[in-house]
């Protein structure tokens, strides 16, 4: 149990660093902000692919399950994407 609790308070960790890592990427400049996004999304191709052919097996069937992981494995593109969005909308806004 108390390795659990471990693993979880360092994958915490690791998550706020790198959420706060895209905060100052994103007010450094909006082409920087679309880094750890993109990296995220690379990663979790491997991901999906592994869910596909491995665990479920790659077919028709078995589509929303691949589906399922693949957004499962993207939560963190999201945030990222949320931020950098948030970030450059309100750059425009300051410029103009």
């Amino acid at each position: 149990m108390l390795r659990v609790l471990l693993v979880l308070a360092i994958l915490l960790l690791v998550t706020t660093l790198l959420v706060v890592l895209q905060v100052y990427l994103c007010k450094k400049g909006t082409e920087l902000g679309l880094i750890l996004p993109t990296i995220s999304l690379v990663l979790s191709l491997p991901v999906t692919i592994f869910v596909a052919f491995n665990v479920v097996g790659a077919g028709p069937k078995n589509i929303l399950i691949i589906v399922t992981a693949f957004l499962a494995a993207n939560i963190l593109t999201i945030v990222f994407g949320g931020i950098w969005l948030y970030y450059k909308n309100r750059r425009d806004t300051l410029t103009t």
